[in-house]
């Protein structure tokens, strides 16, 4: 999995506002970021070994 760890990070670089957000390691999905918003508002960031792809999924309500 060499690599795919900045491959998630880049993603969360491209897609939020770092200074906005908290990032934490969430080992229960490979290369897995927990991601935090100043709302609260929660969202695991992972690389997918199936598809060999970043994927996301959003907290439930």
């Amino acid at each position: 999995m060499e690599g795919n760890d900045e491959k998630v990070m880049e993603w969360i670089d491209d897609h939020f506002v770092m200074n906005e957000i908290e990032i934490e390691d969430f080992p229960f999905f490979p290369c897995g970021k927990l991601v935090r918003d100043k709302h609260g508002e929660t969202m695991v960031v992972f690389w997918c070994v199936i598809y060999g792809h970043v994927d996301y999924r959003f907290q439930e309500a």
